[in-house]
């Protein structure tokens, strides 16, 4: 890669965002991995915490995994006793996911793990940093949330600085 195409990529903040999201992604799924949990698993656990009950479909738009996707990582959590449904399943009727006693301990691990790795010092930025950057993340993700219309995926006009 040349100086003007990483002078370039420094520009474009969803390219920095990215990385940003994948260093500190892979610092949190190795804490958790030392645990047998992992990331998609926290973002499940999370959203039942505090006796939550959700469908799966629920579940999957919430940590971004298709719904598709979602009855495998639910099947295998439950078999770890993580979770519990409410009902056997059946196709088209609402089945609500559960925490179980041992997907509550497991939550509270995962997310000592996982505000452990809001301590950026490593990687240059203090405690006000981190949670200044944090912040920002915050708000544009509550901004996209609030009218998600408006941020839908669509080409974005090309546009020439010359």
């Amino acid at each position: 890669m040349d100086a003007d195409t990483h002078d370039g990529l420094d520009l474009v903040l969803g390219w920095n965002a990215v990385k940003v999201g994948r260093i500190i992604g892979a610092r949190i799924t190795a804490g958790l991995a030392d645990h047998d949990i992992g990331l998609v698993q926290f973002g499940v656990l999370s959203c039942l915490a505090h006796g939550s009950a959700l469908t799966s479909a629920e579940i999957a738009r919430a940590v971004f995994v298709r719904p598709q996707s979602m009855a495998q990582v639910l099947d295998g959590m439950e078999e770890q006793g993580l979770i519990h449904r409410a009902s056997v399943r059946a196709k088209g009727r609402r089945n609500p996911v559960q925490l179980t006693v041992e997907g509550e301990h497991a939550l509270e691990t995962a997310l000592a793990i996982a505000l452990a790795s809001n301590d950026l010092t490593t990687l240059g930025l203090d405690r006000a940093e981190s949670g200044r950057l944090n912040d920002l993340l915050l708000a544009v993700i509550r901004a996209a949330e609030d009218a998600p219309e408006q941020h839908a995926d669509r080409a974005a006009p090309e546009q020439h600085t010359h």
